[in-house]
């Protein structure tokens, strides 16, 4: 069952966790924003991703009390509010295989439900909290059991099938040829000699299934691993034909089942710093050439001495 500083939230409060609640308590942490210089000259942008970095995450459960009365219900709730708001974090293991430390924040959408105008009724409501580092076992880097559907996405290596993951929707937005930057302005004159690319943000849509909770647990983590981490990540992508870098900027949804065999829909916000395909078909790199040997060049084809 599920517990707050240990003690059982049913037998204690007569409260029950409702299921929404895991959406946000699986709902991976937003990267803190990532620095970058952006040059006219040069295509995409140059991030600074020494370090990895979260912002706290909003963690908000709905819970369920069952009471005999609008007083019984309000005291209750009160109790359980003073518990709640109380100094340090509170330590909540909530039936997900995760141990959180939550800190209080606010409650909100109390609503009672009354079947009759008398007997017994119950409330439901939400109590936002702050998990200020996310509940996932950095240890935890390589997935078990996997599915089947393989071959359309990797990361450093690793199919996203081997996680249970599989790509969900239209891949379109991801394959979408970048805008270009503005031309190079030295205050008087734009160079239009040159047409140089903006880099890309992108939203992967996917499903995770697993054959039990505990494997669910597992590869959400092994999954998380695999972006938050410093520097940039290579991303397999077989629609574009071939791999790009790219790093993790936020989850922007996620939406859990959670059954004896869970499923979960969610979503992904990458940055590619320097989009390496200029077509939805075909992976480009270039190499800049002088013409006469071959040799590796800048721009304007003066051939470049490496000590």
């Amino acid at each position: 069952m599920a517990t707050i500083d240990g003690k059982n939230i049913l037998n204690t409060w007569k409260m029950a966790l409702l299921t929404g609640s895991y959406d946000s308590l699986f709902r991976y942490p937003k990267r803190k924003t990532v620095k970058y210089t952006n040059y006219a000259e040069v295509d995409g942008i140059n991030p600074l991703l020494s370090k990895f970095e979260t912002e706290p995450r909003k963690v908000s459960l709905n819970f369920f009390i069952k009471h005999n009365s609008e007083v019984d219900a309000r005291n209750t709730i009160f109790d359980f509010f003073e518990e709640m708001n109380a100094v340090k974090y509170r330590t909540m293991n909530l039936e997900n295989g995760l141990t959180h430390e939550l800190r209080y924040d606010r409650t909100q959408r109390l609503r009672a439900i009354r079947l009759f105008d008398y007997g017994d009724g119950g409330t439901t409501f939400t109590m936002d909290f702050i998990e200020d580092a996310p509940a996932i076992d950095s240890n935890i880097t390589s997935p078990v059991g996997g599915i089947r559907l393989k071959g359309m996405y990797a990361i450093n290596g690793v199919d996203f099938g081997d996680f249970g993951i599989h790509p969900e929707g239209e891949i379109g937005e991801v394959l979408k040829y970048p805008d270009v930057k503005d031309p190079f302005f030295d205050g008087r004159t734009y160079d239009l000699e040159t047409r140089m690319l903006k880099h890309k943000e992108i939203t992967l849509k996917f499903w995770i299934n697993s054959d039990s909770k505990q494997e669910f647990v597992h590869n959400y983590q092994a999954f998380w691993n695999a972006f938050a981490k410093p520097g940039r990540q290579q991303l397999y992508i077989r629609e574009a034909g071939g791999t790009t870098e790219v790093y993790y900027m936020e989850c922007t949804s996620y939406k859990v089942t959670w059954i004896d065999k869970p499923l979960a829909r969610f979503s992904i916000k990458l940055c590619i710093p320097v989009v390496t395909w200029s077509s939805g078909v075909t992976s480009i790199y270039t190499v800049l050439e002088d013409a006469t040997y071959g040799y590796l060049a800048d721009e304007n084809g003066n051939i470049l001495i490496l000590n």
